[in-house]
């Protein structure tokens, strides 16, 4: 099991507190320092539990701002340059080359145990202009909503997920998935009853 460190969870988080206290309220008289640290240091244990999560995979327990902040930045910064990048392309097919357009659905798995690097992939690829993150089942397996032949190329490389691995200090089991090997009874699963068809079905029979 992995080891967590619920003392340096709380002191990161107190001291994120604390800048953030300090950022918005401007403050430096000595007792709203006193009470502003307080308040944060309060807050943050409040905030321990909450924040903590169970791995997919393992009985490992992550804490969701656990995050080493200077790969957090290297990472923010490459996913800026990516959004920039795939805009640009989106918007180039969308004007000149519209004939481009081929919109499909691509499976790849990526079986990060750490819940919030899933949430981090996910968001990641929304965030990119051409791809969509519909689902994610949970033993990994991604399903994204590509664009373009170059969006889902772009999406099976693994650069990404392999970013995400680094950010978290994971590694994981990348490889694209063939439609014909994602779980068929995720497809064939029945969908609910609406409320209101449940409803006039019960009147139509009484």
């Amino acid at each position: 099991m992995k080891k967590n460190h619920p003392f340096l969870n709380w002191l990161g988080t107190a001291v994120l507190m604390m800048a953030l206290w300090f950022v918005m309220s401007g403050k430096t008289e000595p007792k709203f320092l006193i009470i502003g640290t307080a308040s944060s240091m309060l807050v943050a244990f409040i905030c321990l539990r909450p924040l903590s999560i169970s791995g997919t995979k393992t009985d490992n327990e992550y804490y969701l701002l656990g995050v080493n902040i200077f790969r957090f930045i290297v990472y923010f910064a490459w996913l800026l340059g990516q959004i920039a990048l795939s805009a640009f392309n989106i918007a180039k097919v969308s004007i000149l080359k519209l004939s481009d357009v081929d919109p499909s659905i691509v499976w790849f798995r990526a079986d990060y145990d750490n819940p919030a690097a899933r949430a981090m992939l996910a968001n990641s690829i929304t965030l990119t202009p051409g791809t969509i993150t519909i689902d994610i089942t949970e033993d990994g397996i991604f399903s994204v909503h590509a664009l373009t032949q170059d969006v889902r190329d772009g999406v099976l490389d693994g650069s990404m997920q392999a970013k995400v691995a680094w950010l978290y200090g994971e590694t994981i089991d990348f490889a694209p998935v063939d439609p014909n090997d994602v779980r068929p009874d995720e497809e064939r699963k029945e969908r609910p009853v609406p409320v209101r068809l449940k409803y006039r079905n019960r009147r139509t029979d009484s």
